[in-house]
């Protein structure tokens, strides 16, 4: 199972993905700025990650800094140090991430939201690989290899005059793009099986029913892996039974998977999909409780059995999978 995620869950067998790491795995072998693009939630830091431990920098440090998060006054400190003095409140001297970074990978997320004057020190750091300390005339060498992200369209930014185009253009000579999630529907089970045996060491384990795998691949997954690994996360924890089925999963999710937007959709279309869904999820809990006992289960829903039966065959609900007090796999 390829795996860049190294534990975390960048994983994937869809042929675009498969392509993403055949180029990562070739550009780990160089000290060229590589940049990665993606939606929020693709993987990129992962991605970044990967390509670190990859190269031959893997045992120096991997150092991340949010650029959304910097704000002016404080980014080119952050990134490049100070000494004692060189502004208000600078009691001491600061080797910044660039040199925290020495001899690893430095990894800026979000780089589109850079100021121009920091986006100037960048690309000289790119060029020469050089910078200055606020507050110091000398110029040091820099020993890090650089790794840019972004979600925005950096070509629309320098069009606007938002982003330099100078580093634009040098961090585009190796580039990188990861998928949304809803571009490669097909890893959805490989990436589910996947996040579930990160929760095994807590004794959480857990099997997936087909009608749960279908409503998370028909989900569009806004948040991309990201928003995926925190729904297992919490069907891990919170799902009582060792089966994971389709009611178990978030009404959003639920909701979108019926392939309509019930508020758009025709009365009658929509009363039917939705009786559909609270009568599966409704025998399933009474199955739950009941232990697989259809009998008792019916008398306690105030219908007959044969009627419940009737029921849970158009559910697709099997007794036997419930005679635990808890739902397994056939």
């Amino acid at each position: 199972m390829p795996d860049l995620g190294l534990g975390q869950g960048i994983v994937g067998e869809h042929p675009v993905m498969k392509e993403v790491f055949r180029l990562a795995r070739r550009v780990a072998t160089s000290d060229l700025a590589v940049n990665i693009f993606g939606e929020t939630g693709t993987g990129k830091e992962l991605l970044a990650h990967f390509i670190h431990a990859e190269s031959n920098r893997g045992k120096g440090q991997f150092v991340v800094v949010d650029c959304g998060i910097l704000t002016i006054e404080t980014a080119r400190s952050e990134l490049f140090g100070h000494v004692r003095g060189a502004f208000t409140g600078a009691h001491q001297a600061r080797c910044g991430l660039v040199a925290e970074a020495a001899a690893g990978t430095l990894f800026l997320d979000e780089v589109g939201d850079l100021d121009l004057d920091l986006q100037l020190q960048l690309l000289r750091l790119i060029q020469n690989g050089t910078f200055r300390s606020m507050g110091e005339s000398r110029v040091k060498k820099a020993d890090v290899r650089l790794i840019t992200a972004t979600h925005r369209d950096l070509k629309a930014l320098v069009k606007e005059k938002k982003f330099r185009a100078d580093l634009y253009h040098r961090l585009q000579v190796v580039p990188l793009e990861l998928p949304p999630l809803r571009a490669r529907v097909s890893d959805i089970p490989l990436l589910v099986k996947h996040y579930s045996l990160l929760y095994q060491h807590l004794g959480c384990t857990k099997k997936f029913t087909q009608a749960a795998l279908d409503a998370l691949m028909r989900y569009d997954w806004p948040g991309n892996i990201r928003e995926l690994q925190h729904e297992i996360t919490r069907l891990m924890l919170m799902v009582e039974t060792d089966l994971v089925d389709d009611v178990d999963l978030e009404h959003r999710i639920l909701s979108s998977s019926c392939g309509f937007d019930v508020y758009d959709s025709p009365f009658k279309d929509a009363w039917k999909q939705n009786l559909q869904q609270f009568t599966r999820e409704y025998l399933h809990r009474k199955l739950l409780k009941c232990r697989g006992n259809v009998t008792r289960a019916a008398k306690e829903s105030g219908v007959g059995r044969q009627y419940f039966q009737m029921r849970m065959a158009e559910c697709g609900l099997r007794s036997k999978t419930y005679k635990h007090g808890v739902r397994v796999a056939d």
